[in-house]
């Protein structure tokens, strides 16, 4: 529906920076569990031991197709530390439509503002990250990138290039970690920008819980 629906990058720090539009970059399971096609749909991520399930659900009506929720959960299987995890939630337009970032504390992109052709005006919004079983608030570290990007095609490769090794997610009460947070401005050089990109990067230790609208 959108000019290029929302994606979900992630990388698990210490690892390589994934996206769910390369389905063999070395994952070891990647499938839907059920969908009709149109409606709802649930799918499984398997990843070095993390676990994503991504499950969207839609709500018919209005002039466009209606509103979507998408709720994303992550855990690791095994024993051990979990490391840090960062999920990247993207929306990008290809030449058409228009994209306004939504900020929260001048880090947090806590939603996206958009026209496209398809949908007319929209609101895409990314709600805090809460614990497994929906239990309270959760602490995260919050990155934002906003980009011209020369093709969809070239997303995964903006998003690696705009990676600094400079970010702190600092726990109360507990050490502070340093991790790789997408710097808030960004481009390939030599490309010139066809569309735009705004990402919204939560950092934080899985079990967790998030959730993205479409209004």
């Amino acid at each position: 529906p959108l000019p290029a629906p929302p994606g979900l990058m992630w990388l698990q720090h210490g690892g390589n920076l994934r996206h769910t539009s390369e389905q063999n970059d070395g994952v070891s399971r990647y499938g839907w569990l059920m969908h009709d096609g149109e409606n709802f749909g649930v799918q499984e991520i398997r990843d070095e031991g993390l676990v994503l399930r991504t499950e969207f659900v839609k709500q018919p009506g209005g002039e466009h197709g209606g509103d979507w929720s998408w709720r994303v959960a992550a855990k690791m299987e095994g024993k051990g530390p979990a490391s840090l995890l960062s999920l990247f939630f993207y929306v990008a337009t290809d030449g058409q439509g228009t994209l306004r970032p939504v900020l929260e504390n001048g880090t947090r992109l806590a939603a996206v503002a958009g026209t496209a052709e398809e949908l007319g005006d929209f609101t895409l919004t990314f709600l805090p990250p809460t614990g497994e079983g929906g239990e309270g608030p959760k602490y995260a570290s919050y990155n934002f990138l906003a980009a011209g990007v020369p093709g969809l095609h070239r997303l995964t490769d903006l998003v690696r290039q705009s990676l600094r090794d400079s970010s702190l997610f600092s726990p109360p009460g507990r050490p502070r970690r340093r991790f790789f947070g997408v710097s808030s401005t960004g481009g390939l050089p030599g490309e010139p920008p066809r569309g735009q990109l705004l990402l919204h990067q939560v950092t934080l230790e899985p079990p967790v819980v998030l959730e993205v609208t479409l209004e």
